[in-house]
């Protein structure tokens, strides 16, 4: 179940949208646990109604409510799934040992729909959907690599590399890309056409292995393996 352990937040370099003062990045107090199913949490998900997260010492995917409560629902996945993401109807997946992208219903049924990208991406680290096209993130490049549904490289990409040397997941949020990262235990902020905004925020003092992050509407989720647990970060007054 969510709980609401707050020991410490992290605060963002963010100024806050609407009036009330300046606002920042922060974590909200607001967690659930995955270890209870899987030790290893990765990329995460969200399709307005549940979250998945990617379980990579059991290669499967966990389902949750939005309440952080686990559903019972699982499904089998490629070894070393590394990302994860909704478009809407599907979900999608990427995979580090077989360098390929499955799409699954959100019941975990695999469609048959598929595609390789080891040509492009190797060591895919994170997964995101922008509205019209997949995103790759590659750990080993330290870049963001743009797809189309049906699994054509669109020749675009990004570097993260200046921000952070160990990048691990990538969302979208509808104007701009967040990518979170374990060399500098941060999210940093790119606009649409890749570059950098000058926005980040730390996470270290919560989760100090970040491996994944999805947007949920208002606010940012990271996951990561060193406790096994999802956290709530949101847009609040700065203290």
């Amino acid at each position: 179940m969510i709980g609401a352990n707050v020991s410490a937040f992290s605060i963002g370099k963010a100024v806050g949208r609407g009036g009330g003062g300046p606002k920042s990045w922060q974590y909200s107090g607001t967690s659930f646990d995955i270890g209870s199913q899987d030790s290893i949490p990765r990329g995460m998900a969200w399709d307005g109604t549940y979250f998945y997260v990617i379980g990579d010492s059991t290669n499967r995917i966990y389902k949750y409510n939005s309440s952080g409560v686990y559903t019972g629902n699982s499904f089998s996945v490629l070894d070393n799934t590394r990302g994860i993401t909704f478009n809407g109807t599907y979900l999608w997946t990427v995979s580090e040992n077989f360098l390929k992208a499955t799409q699954y219903t959100t019941s975990g049924s695999a469609t048959g729909s598929t595609f390789l990208f080891g040509s492009v991406v190797t060591q895919p680290s994170g997964l995101t959907w922008d509205g019209t096209h997949l995103w790759i993130l590659s750990k080993n490049k330290k870049k963001a690599f743009k797809y189309t549904n049906t699994g054509t490289y669109t020749g675009d990409s990004f570097s993260v590399a200046s921000q952070d040397t160990t990048p691990e997941g990538i969302t979208w949020d509808g104007t701009y890309f967040w990518v979170v990262g374990r060399s500098s235990d941060s999210v940093h902020q790119y606009t649409s056409a890749g570059s950098y905004t000058g926005l980040s925020f730390s996470v270290r003092a919560i989760e100090s292995n970040p491996t994944g992050i999805t947007w949920d509407g208002s606010d940012i989720w990271i996951t990561g393996y060193t406790t096994d647990t999802a956290y709530k970060y949101s847009l609040l007054p700065t203290p």
